[in-house]
């Protein structure tokens, strides 16, 4: 089962919530996905088998409102934490719900539209039906407290923090063969990603380092057609013979990936926080970036920041990422891995739990 980024929250804050083992947990999980979150999760929490199928969409929605609190009683749970968006329309037990951000409120997005409808009604309700938000970042407090208008004193920040696979990471990744030396960009086919400007900025540098070559990592995510407008454009770029497209991978192979780029790009106009930003500093990589709000707060000077979201600004930053000294990386290696960890995150639920 591959994970994307909320995926990766989920399992991450989870496995945090359960190895500190403050309170006691009781994971209620779809039948199809019993084997994977036996496999993440260390032993300690009950895991219970519920509810159809996540694609089952419709009846997923239709169960967390109407079974899931009868569940819960079963099980003597006092409060529900859902690590997606969710509105539910009872109030005990408690919820706790997390809102990753509202990019949907503020950007054009591609989203499926039942998905945007989904996420639009979520929305409208958060304020009134869940007892505690939870977010990932500062920047998308602020947004959502604005956006929903959910009180600033009922959000709290869990930031995502780095998996123990970035602490000390492969040099070769097993099955993928790469480039020598080459910028990486790990980002799906989305609008927001702004991969059209990353590719344009690439052929400047190209032009500069006739030895650099982009790899792109997560482009099958997205819609087919922006997958493949993507990939067309790439084939016609100027430097299209040094752009490289990974194809879909389990996570544990991503490490290796970093630890050996030159620079991570990201070139993303809106981020609720950036993992693949953060994993980058982890694992020793430079980050170059456009000055997304919350990629700007995660970083902390630790990175290289485009002065505006033009193409031109993306360059210099990846100039000044390619040239990065060792110090400069290492100071942003530590950073990013005392700044944010999986267990501060879990504190920070730990206590909303306990309010």
């Amino acid at each position: 089962m591959r994970t994307g980024g909320a995926g990766t929250y989920a399992v991450g804050i989870t496995r945090a919530l359960v190895r500190r083992a403050v309170n006691e947990y009781v994971l209620f999980v779809p039948p199809a996905y019993r084997d994977f979150w036996g496999a993440q999760v260390p032993s300690g929490a009950t895991l219970v088998t519920c509810g159809p199928h996540p694609k089952q969409r419709g009846l997923r929605v239709l169960f967390e409102q109407l079974r899931l609190p009868a569940y819960a009683a079963r099980y003597g749970v006092g409060t529900i934490f859902f690590p997606l968006a969710v509105a539910p329309r009872w109030h005990r037990p408690r919820a706790v719900v997390t809102v990753l951000d509202v990019l949907l409120l503020s950007r054009a997005t591609d989203f499926p539209w039942h998905k945007r409808l989904y996420l639009r009604w979520v929305y409208g309700r958060v304020a009134r039906r869940a007892d505690h938000v939870v977010t990932i970042s500062q920047f998308c407090k602020g947004d959502i407290a604005t956006r929903l208008k959910v009180p600033l004193e009922r959000i709290t920040v869990a930031s995502p923090g780095v998996d123990a696979a970035f602490l000390n990471p492969p040099t070769a990744p097993a099955g993928l063969e790469l480039p020598d030396r080459y910028v990486l960009s790990v980002a799906g086919a989305y609008p927001h990603k702004r991969l059209d400007v990353l590719l344009d900025a690439f052929n400047v540098i190209a032009r500069e380092d006739p030895d650099l070559y982009l790899v792109m990592a997560g482009t099958h995510t997205g819609s087919k057609d922006a997958v493949a407008e993507l990939r067309a454009r790439a084939v016609a770029a100027e430097a299209g013979r040094r752009i490289v497209f990974l194809p879909p991978m389990e996570r544990e192979a991503l490490p290796a990936v970093f630890t050996r780029a030159a620079a991570l790009v990201s070139a993303s106009e809106f981020e609720g926080f950036g993992i693949p930003v953060l994993e980058a500093m982890a694992a020793g990589c430079p980050v170059a970036a456009s000055p997304a709000q919350a990629v700007v707060e995660m970083l902390d000077g630790h990175g290289f920041v485009g002065r505006d979201f033009t193409v031109d600004a993306l360059v210099d930053a990846i100039r000044a990422a390619l040239g990065a000294g060792g110090d400069t990386v290492l100071q942003a290696r530590q950073w990013a891995r005392s700044r944010y960890t999986w267990d501060a995150a879990a504190r920070a639920l730990e206590a909303v739990f306990a309010s």
